[in-house]
């Protein structure tokens, strides 16, 4: 397996690869009806991208990073979302070592202050591996245009350079990732 970290502008091949792994991790549903509008989701600054040893792309974890507000104080978070492996590369470990690597990336090369991620909540133990946890600030983020609050079962943050910020109210200051 090859790990690289690349940056967003990704050239057309590496564009049309992490597109085609999208396409198998979440194929297409049939549309229904609904009120509710999908939550929109910003795209990474980063990519870490693992291929196998015929140069496909087999899993992905993106990267970002944002000055956010815990209360009235700035902090630098980086956030870690797009965790994808190909359905069948599955079990081997590849996502573990994306995130591993993106963990490492943004706390000793980016030096944010904490990491956090959205995640269901089935997925949670699995993120607790690396030393996340559940956050229980009221956190925001906007969605059409609105300042929205996010269920704290979907929230998991972790320390990179300093402890984790005691705050009753964390503002994203924009899309989630």
């Amino acid at each position: 397996m090859h790990l690289e970290i690349m940056a967003a502008q990704l050239s057309d091949k590496d564009a049309e690869a992490l597109e085609a792994l999208h396409a198998a991790v979440y194929p297409p549903k049939p549309q229904v009806e609904s009120a509710k509008q999908p939550r929109k989701w910003a795209l990474p600054q980063w990519h870490i991208m693992m291929r196998d040893e015929d140069d496909q792309l087999i899993s992905h974890v993106g990267a970002v990073t944002r000055l956010c507000l815990c209360d009235s104080t700035e902090i630098l978070l980086g956030g870690i979302g797009g965790v994808m492996t190909h359905p069948s590369q599955r079990g081997k470990g590849y996502a573990s070592d994306g995130i591993s690597r993106a963990i490492e990336f943004l706390g000793q090369d980016i030096q944010v202050d904490m990491a956090l991620l959205f995640c269901a909540p089935r997925l949670r133990s699995f993120y607790q591996r690396f030393g996340f946890r559940c956050f229980s600030a009221d956190t925001y983020v906007w969605q059409q245009g609105e300042k929205t609050l996010v269920p704290q079962n979907e929230i998991m943050v972790m320390p990179a350079m300093k402890p984790l910020p005691q705050c009753a109210a964390l503002d994203l200051r924009g899309l989630p990732w």
